[in-house]
């Protein structure tokens, strides 16, 4: 890859004062197994070019985060736990997927597993490798393509999501749009595929709460087939909201990595929406946006722990004989069902 992006990576390693806090509070507080069920990876290899429209996008921090970097990133954040994690490729187009996917099944260590990446214009080899056994879920992404895609079918096509149902092998769906505005097109696809279990990736999206959003949930709820992750959803008005309205059945702990690493905090821009301010200068930043809006731009930690925190603190407004229960199901034995780790 010949575009230049600034190495990230050793920023994020080091922690400040209030995260070291928070590592040690989180150690005493975590279980001792952990599955993460959202985890993304690339090899310098594996990423060909990235557009300048992708440039501008958060996702591209980490153009490249290998397997190595993950288990050092592990044994930082979670030290002394044990920690599975479901990986897949990076997701975003300009990235070698066949070749990514052939690499994390086969250098992976094996207590984690691997969710195939589909390539929505190669239905063959998607359903080819689906099929291969190797695989217990199904990524697929929206900014595959340019224009992004808007609705679901057109990333996720039904040939595909009629063999992963056949397959019973779950979907991961990070939404084209916010749960909100695509309640409709989520219904559909889980009525047209009764059987396909499925995991909205980020909660569905909701950095914080919005208008609808307890309707949305409550819809989806009715459907069993429907699970939830945490990753990259720092607020605990979202994360209690989906876990009172799933259940502790139906949730997931995920954390996004390497994107868990990102420093920054989520606030509501008047004109654009749920957008990002950092201290940091990442080659996405909006520095007119920023200039405008930093005074939000204070006590930042890792987005990791500002996740970690909205579970604990929705755990902690249960009663008391139920934390223990809910905690162990949203951080290990409802991934480890789901997703069939052995």
């Amino acid at each position: 890859m010949k575009t230049e992006i600034p190495d990230y990576y050793q920023y994020s390693l080091n922690l400040n004062e209030k995260e070291y806090k928070l590592l040690v509070s989180f150690q005493n507080w975590l279980p001792q197994d952990i599955i993460d069920c959202h985890a993304h990876s690339c090899q310098p290899e594996n990423v060909h070019k990235i557009d300048d429209s992708l440039m501008k996008h958060m996702m591209t921090t980490f153009p490249v985060f290998t397997l190595d970097q993950s288990y050092a990133e592990q044994e930082l954040l979670y030290p002394n736990k044990n920690i599975r994690t479901l990986r897949f490729a990076h997701a975003f187009r300009g990235i070698d997927h066949k070749s990514s996917n052939a690499f994390l099944l086969k250098n992976k260590k094996s207590f984690d597993a691997i969710a195939l990446y589909g390539i929505p214009d190669d239905i063959d080899y998607t359903n080819s490798e689906l099929r291969s056994g190797n695989y217990v879920g199904l990524k697929m992404y929206y900014q595959y393509f340019n224009p992004p895609s808007k609705v679901i079918y057109d990333f996720f096509k039904p040939e595909i999501l009629e063999e992963a149902q056949n397959l019973d092998i779950p979907i991961i769906l990070h939404l084209p749009k916010i749960v909100t505005e695509c309640l409709d097109d989520v219904i559909q696809t889980v009525k047209d595929f009764p059987r396909l279990k499925m995991v909205l990736a980020h909660l569905g999206l909701p950095h914080y709460p919005i208008p609808g959003l307890f309707e949305a949930y409550k819809k989806l709820s009715k459907f069993e087939q429907i699970f939830m992750d945490t990753s990259l959803i720092p607020s605990l008005d979202v994360t209690y909201l989906a876990i009172k309205t799933f259940g502790i059945n139906r949730i997931m702990y995920g954390s996004d990595e390497p994107y868990n690493l990102i420093k920054s905090k989520v606030y509501n821009n008047p004109d654009l929406g749920q957008r990002l301010i950092t201290e940091y200068p990442y080659h996405w930043v909006d520095w007119d946006e920023h200039e405008k809006y930093k005074q939000y731009a204070v006590d930042i930690v890792h987005i990791h722990w500002q996740v970690l925190s909205a579970i604990k603190a929705s755990i902690e407004k249960m009663p008391l004989n139920v934390r223990e229960d809910a905690k162990q199901k949203i951080f290990y034995s409802n991934a480890k069902e789901l997703f069939r780790f052995s």
